[in-house]
């Protein structure tokens, strides 16, 4: 038994839903997000979405920077226009996904696999290790995360050419 499990209790395991009046965000100086929780300053927060394709704007987790999670927003609409302004600009930047417009190659080297694509009008190369578990499906958009977890999408699969479906097929499980 490791002493992580030991520790773990049904009141450690609580979730806290917090409300406007619970939490409040600011920006410090170095601009990072930063919160007031329950009174108490947290210099530097992270935000992330619980169901980020479902619910994006709902269950947004905050933690400290040691992964200590803080509480739980149910509804980032509950709070000010301004204080959604923050959080949206955190979950913006945690959460930046380029849309892939062109596959122009897929090169495999040694288990890695090694992708050149347009993003609009600009070119971008990333590796892919281990595509099964690297590039999901849901409906017809296709999520590719790369080695340095970096998040890329294709809206469409249906919208792109035939030639980067092409490249792209042999990945798709």
């Amino acid at each position: 038994m490791t002493q992580a499990y030991e520790q773990t209790t049904p009141d450690t395991l609580k979730t806290e839903f917090l409300s406007p009046a619970d939490c409040r965000f600011f920006q410090t100086e170095n601009g990072f997000l930063g919160a007031v929780i329950n009174n108490e300053t947290y210099r530097r927060v992270q935000l992330r979405r619980a169901l980020p394709f479902q619910n994006p704007d709902d269950y947004i987790c905050i933690t400290d920077v040691d992964k200590n999670e803080l509480g739980i927003i149910e509804h980032l609409s509950a709070f000010s226009e301004d204080q959604q302004a923050l959080a949206n600009e955190e979950l913006r930047l945690c959460y930046y996904a380029p849309e892939i417009t062109d596959i122009l190659t897929v090169k495999e080297k040694m288990g890695h696999f090694y992708f050149d694509v347009k993003i609009g009008a600009d070119k971008k190369s990333f590796t892919v290790k281990d595509p099964s578990k690297n590039i999901r499906t849901l409906d017809k958009t296709i999520f590719i995360t790369d080695i340095d977890g970096n998040r890329f999408f294709i809206t469409d699969i249906s919208a792109i050419s035939s030639k980067s479906r092409r490249k792209l097929d042999p990945y798709l499980y």
